[in-house]
This record gives structure tokens, C-alpha cells and sequence, in this order.
């Protein structure tokens, strides 16, 4: 595997917000509000998940939110089950797109992908997906790529929950933990997010 960026999430400073869903729509312009699609396909959503029974007298019921895209998979099954290969993995960041051009929007993809990320455009047929922002990546000229600033996702979030950094920098800078209740297993697609613990 070449170099590899990856997304880092703690939860316990993710409130549910859903400001990296709007950023990442803003930015990305994935929301074009017409009249045959009012609402267009999220690339990051959030995910509740509820312990106990709700009640204003019970002080046991918490909510858990995990922000949710691609994960940029080391063995990407998004990539395995195209077709007309469209998907790609780049060797010199990790990031994992979909060519528009070649893309014939049969949703393979997206039934492949354990995490559902691929979604489908109803305006253009084709499936999308993050693209980690790779817009705003700078190369700087000796192979190397560096950010010349985060994704939105990343830069909005008000609890400081989500960070976009290489794989090696990552690893030395987090106590990993355990992916959420639910989350599918690594194993499948060797997905590139670190859950901190």
C-alpha cells in the first residue's frame, strides 16, 4: 500500500450537530436544491445511535453519533465490484474516486461498500462519494501532497471530533479505540479511520 491519508473521530466530541454534513454539502455543491432533486446525495452523514429508554427523569439514556463517509479502504470493495473500473485508488494519497466519466451508475459500488458511501445522483444517474477533498490538496512538486487547508467536514466541525491527516502521523498521534457498536468489521475493507478512545 502506498502513502495513505486517513480520518480520525472521537466521539466523545462529536454533539450530533450534523454541521460536517452541511459543510461537506456546501463545499461540494452536492445539494443543488431543484425541483427534481430538492435534496442531493449526502457524501457525510451522521449517525445516532440511543442506549435506554428516553425520559426526562431517566439519567441513563445517552445518544452516541459517529460522523460517517468514505473511508478511503486500504482493499476497497467499492472498487472490486465496478464494472467499467471508474473507481481507482491513488498510490500517493490513498484517496479512492469515482471517474464520472466512466461511471454508468449501476450502484454496484454502493451495494459493495459496508459502509454505504457510494451514493447515487438522481440528476446525473451516477454514483459519488467524499472525495476527502482532494480539491484542496497541494502538490508539492516532489511527490509529495499536503493539504493547503481541511476538508470542510473537518474545519467545521465546532467539537473538533473529525481530523484528515496521513496514516503514519495519525497513528503516533492517537490512542486508538474501538469503532462503534454496529460499525462493520475492518476486516472486510480495511477501512482508513481511527476511532479514538
Amino acid at each position: 500500500m502506498g502513502k495513505q491519508f486517513c480520518w480520525i473521530f472521537d466521539p466523545e466530541r462529536c454533539v450530533g450537530c450534523h454541521a460536517c454534513t452541511v459543510a461537506c454539502k456546501s463545499e461540494n455543491n452536492t445539494n443543488p436544491n431543484t425541483s427534481e432533486m430538492p435534496d442531493g446525495p449526502d457524501w457525510r452523514w451522521v449517525v445516532t445511535q440511543r442506549s435506554g429508554k428516553f425520559s426526562l427523569t431517566n439519567p441513563s439514556y445517552q445518544e452516541f453519533f459517529t460522523s460517517m463517509a468514505c473511508y478511503h479502504c486500504a482493499a476497497p470493495a467499492c472498487q472490486k465490484a465496478c464494472p467499467v473500473g471508474a473507481i481507482s485508488k491513488a498510490a500517493d494519497t490513498g484517496l479512492v474516486t469515482i471517474d464520472q466519466s466512466k461511471c454508468v451508475g449501476c450502484k454496484r459500488c454502493s451495494w459493495a461498500c459496508p459502509y454505504g458511501a457510494p451514493r447515487f445522483n438522481l440528476m446525473t444517474k451516477k454514483m459519488e462519494k467524499c472525495t476527502g477533498c482532494r480539491h484542496k490538496l497541494l502538490n508539492k512538486g516532489d511527490g509529495t501532497y499536503d493539504y493547503t487547508a481541511p476538508p470542510a467536514c473537518v474545519s467545521t466541525c465546532p467539537g473538533r471530533a473529525l481530523r484528515f491527516e496521513w496514516l503514519s502521523v495519525a497513528l503516533t498521534k492517537t490512542q486508538t479505540g474501538a469503532a462503534p457498536e454496529g460499525f462493520a468489521h475492518p476486516r472486510l475493507t480495511r477501512p482508513q479511520v481511527q476511532f479514538v478512545k
